[in-house]
This record gives structure tokens, C-alpha cells and sequence, in this order.
């Protein structure tokens, strides 16, 4: 039996208004192709605002956070505020960490996987206070699907400019872990959607991002041990998706957009079974 309604009335995921299943665009917000979100009501769900994606990707984080313990668990850190309960590396390999072996052996796919990975409690906790500030303003002037692709492509952008340093600088990329790629984007992305918004509310946003994103690169740079390459790497990303992506309010999120998100998704899973197929038999 198919999941998806092809006849008859359905309600759109933009507006909630009543039209048919077969409209290629929506009459009333012009949203394209809204019979699709008939699949199981998967895409309905998760773009029409009755899930919050921001606790959706902390939550992934936490799970896998928890998974890396889990997996290596005689092997746990117990060092320092910055070393408590650190995964092992090799069970952050099994999982997806971007860099170092992984990297050599050619697993292109970490510079996303490595992304929801992180290496204690202290910078899982820093990355998520991040992102659950960053991340309701993202959905709320751009769209929930295009948070979910400005997160995962600035995460990727920040993990290739780590390796892409690292390994001009030492010949080899240092293994890397983490969502601050991906924060920095948000607040790249925030910061030139906000130039681009103007008005009041612009300029405020602007000037918060401006302060948040120069004291998070200057902790960044008084820590040790921190990939600050890939945290300009991601703000350099959000820097070029906030004059690429369209103000929430003008044009309404399409097919393609909400496609793409659910497939990057959908691809970064993928990759990380993949890492667990290739690097478990490797380190266990």
C-alpha cells in the first residue's frame, strides 16, 4: 500500500489550506509539488513546523555522543574539564571522524559525519548550547529544510578547510570531530542574511552575530587543540549561503530545497554506516 496520497484533497504543508493531491504548485502560497509530502507525512512533519529540528540534530548528537562511549567504553578519558569522558579514537572512527586515517584511506564522506560527532561531554555541551541559540533564529527567517542544509553544508565546508589546512601544513589532516563548523556557519549564515535583511531588526541581528562570532573564534583560539581552520572554513560557508538562500517570508520553501535537506540527511547517514563497516573490523 502507498504512503503517499495521489487523489483527492490533501492539506498543504506550506499554508494548511485544502487543495488536490495532484496541484503541481499550491494556489494559495505557491508551494511546489505539495502532494509529495504524502510520503508517511515525513516531510510534512519536519518542515511544516510540528517538529523542532534544532532538539532533532542535538539529539542526533547526543545519541551518537552516547554510541562512541558505548563502543569503547574500557577506554573512556577521564582527564581534565576539557578531557572528561572523552570517546576513544577509534571508536570515533567506527562512527565517522573526519582526518587522520580515515582521511588517508580516502572516506570523503567523514567531512559530514564528523559533524555530529564530538569528543566530550564539555564540547558536546558548548556545541549544542550554540546551536540551540543559532538554530530557532535560522529556522525562523530562512525555513526549517534550509537550516537543515545551511547546518550540514557548512559543517562539510569546515571539515574540508581543517583537513585541506592540516594537510598543507603537516602533510597530514589531524583528526577532527564536532559541530563548531557547523555553528560557525550559522552565525556566517545569519550574519550577511542579516546585512541583506536590513531594517532594525537587521542591524541588531547583525551586530549580535558580529559579537557572538569574535568572542567564539577568540575562545576557539585560547583553547587547546581546537580545529580553528574549520571553524573559519564554516563561517566562510554560512558567509556565502546567507546571500544565497531567500528570506523565509518572500519565497516560501519548494520541492527541491526540502529534498536536498532530507537527502543530505539521508546521505550522512549513510556515511557513517559506512564508516562502520569499513573502520570497525580496522580498530575492533
Amino acid at each position: 500500500m502507498s504512503l503517499r496520497k495521489t487523489k483527492g484533497a490533501i492539506l498543504c504543508p506550506g499554508c494548511k489550506r485544502l487543495i488536490d493531491a495532484d496541484e503541481p504548485k499550491c494556489p494559495h502560497c505557491d508551494l511546489a509539488r505539495p502532494g509529495m509530502f504524502g510520503f508517511g507525512h515525513v516531510f510534512g512533519r519536519l518542515f511544516g513546523g510540528k517538529a523542532d529540528l534544532v532538539a532533532v540534530i542535538m539529539t542526533i548528537c547526543v545519541a551518537l555522543y552516547v554510541g562512541t562511549l558505548a563502543l569503547d567504553w574500557r577506554n573512556i578519558g577521564f582527564g581534565g574539564f576539557l578531557s572528561l569522558l572523552n570517546p576513544s579514537g577509534r571508536a570515533l572512527y567506527v562512527f565517522g571522524m573526519t582526518g587522520g586515517d580515515a582521511w588517508t584511506l580516502g572516506h570523503w564522506w567523514t567531512a559530514s559525519t564528523a559533524t555530529f560527532l564530538h569528543g566530550g561531554l564539555i564540547h558536546l555541551a558548548f556545541n549544542m548550547i550554540w546551536l540551540r541559540m543559532l538554530g530557532p533564529t535560522v529556522i525562523e527567517e530562512l525555513g526549517p529544510a534550509r537550516f537543515i542544509v545551511a547546518f550540514v553544508l557548512t559543517g562539510i565546508t569546515g571539515a574540508l578547510t581543517g583537513n585541506l589546512y592540516y594537510t598543507m601544513a603537516h602533510g597530514v589532516p589531524w583528526p577532527s570531530i564536532g559541530a563548531s563548523g557547523a555553528v560557525f556557519g550559522l552565525m556566517g549564515l545569519l550574519l550577511t542574511y542579516a546585512r541583506r535583511r536590513g531594517g532594525a531588526w537587521g542591524r541588531q541581528l547583525q551586530g549580535r552575530m558580529a559579537a557572538w562570532a569574535l568572542i567564539a573564534f577568540l575562545f576557539g583560539f585560547a583553547m587547546p587543540g581546537v580545529n580553528n581552520a574549520a571553524h573559519f572554513g564554516g563561517a566562510v560557508g554560512g558567509l556565502l549561503l546567507g546571500y544565497l538562500l531567500p528570506r523565509r517570508e518572500r519565497q516560501r520553501e519548494g520541492a527541491v530545497v526540502q529534498v536536498l535537506a532530507m537527502l543530505l540527511m539521508a546521505g550522512t547517514a549513510a556515511g557513517m554506516v559506512a564508516s562502520m563497516v569499513l573502520m570497525y573490523p580496522r580498530f575492533f
